[in-house]
């Protein structure tokens, strides 16, 4: 049960660390809508990972054993390949979430300059009137 699991845990993980990789480099080519065509996936990836990562907790919480005795020894590899994946993502993550908030920084800073100054609320009348159009 715990390797069925653990299998089905990483491959969650290489999913989401295949479309991050991916948002990084569309990010790097402004290709936005890609970005955000990604968004839902990842969002369902990322429950389908809490959900498998409680379904391990409950299975370990179980067994009530000493640590020493927790895993057999496959399941000692996937966890630890387990731990490497979610590792890599969260590193990929972070540097994903950099990019994605240096993008909107560099379009708010560029909406405020073009409006001189004004708030940055992209409901403002004079927004909407401009032939300004922000894909982001």
């Amino acid at each position: 049960m715990l390797i069925n699991t653990l299998n089905k845990t990483v491959q969650t993980l290489d999913n989401l660390i295949f479309l991050t990789k991916e948002d990084i480099d569309n990010i790097k080519k402004a290709n936005h809508e890609k970005v955000f065509a990604n968004t839902e996936k990842k969002e369902k990836l990322a429950y389908e990972f809490s959900s498998l990562k409680n379904e391990i907790d409950k299975i370990l919480v179980s067994r009530n054993k000493p640590l020493e005795e927790i895993f057999s020894p496959e399941e000692e590899r996937l966890f630890n390949e387990f731990r490497e994946k979610l590792f890599e993502f969260n590193n990929l993550h972070k540097r994903f979430s950099k990019l994605a908030l240096s993008v909107a920084n560099f379009y708010n800073t560029l909406v405020n300059q073009i409006h001189n100054d004004e708030p940055v609320n992209y409901n403002n009348e004079s927004f909407k009137n401009s032939n300004l159009h922000l894909k982001a």
